[in-house]
């Protein structure tokens, strides 16, 4: 009965991540498939994938678009018109930076850096630089550094004087599936990045 129960369990382990992982891609598919897929269905087109393949297809045209002169002016005059208005402003420019932050060319978390707790020096905690400029708060040797939370997407700021931040040879990818699991996952990453900075 206990070896019943133990490969049970063992099933569970195996099964769960792999379920989970396919249920939550069928829901984005779902979801982003009727953002447009009701539009074809009410022409009597009803073919599973095409809203998502449409929606792709926009995105993909504004992305070309954007990076023509006119559209390029049309993208500024968006952005005039947002920042003219008080809340709309505050909201477009933190979804806005906080998207390029992440996902844009020059992503501000690039650098993975590990810092010692205050107080202790023999405790880290890993973190990202977010800026290493600072001379606006009259900080001239002080680089902002993110520090996520673990099994969330919170985290916090702190400012931390150059001194003290150690910059790691890691992906950030790999540091983020580090962070966010808690440790759990990206270990063997995180330590074979490490050891061929090192070499």
């Amino acid at each position: 009965m206990k070896k019943i129960a133990k490969f049970f369990f063992q099933g569970i382990l195996i099964l769960l991540p792999i379920v989970l992982t396919i249920y939550i891609i069928f829901v984005v598919f779902k979801f982003t498939d009727s953002i447009l897929g009701r539009y074809f269905i009410d022409m009597g087109i009803n073919i599973p994938g095409l809203g998502l393949l449409a929606t792709l297809i926009i995105i993909i045209l504004v992305g070309l678009l954007g990076s023509w002169l006119v559209s390029r002016r049309l993208l500024d005059f968006i952005d005039y018109l947002f920042g003219r208005v008080p809340l709309v402003k505050t909201l477009y420019t933190l979804i806005k930076d906080t998207i390029n932050a992440l996902l844009g060319r020059r992503s501000s978390f690039a650098k993975v850096v590990m810092i010692s707790l205050p107080g202790d020096a023999e405790i880290k905690i890993l973190g990202f630089i977010t800026s290493e400029e600072l001379e606006c708060f009259g900080l001239k040797d002080y680089v902002a550094v993110y520090i996520l939370q673990s099994m969330q997407w919170a985290g916090f700021t702190i400012l931390v004087p150059k001194g003290r931040v150690e910059y790691l040879d890691v992906s950030p990818d790999t540091a983020l599936q580090f962070i966010v699991s808690a440790g759990i996952t990206g270990k063997n990453n995180f330590k074979k990045q490490i050891t061929q900075a090192n070499s």
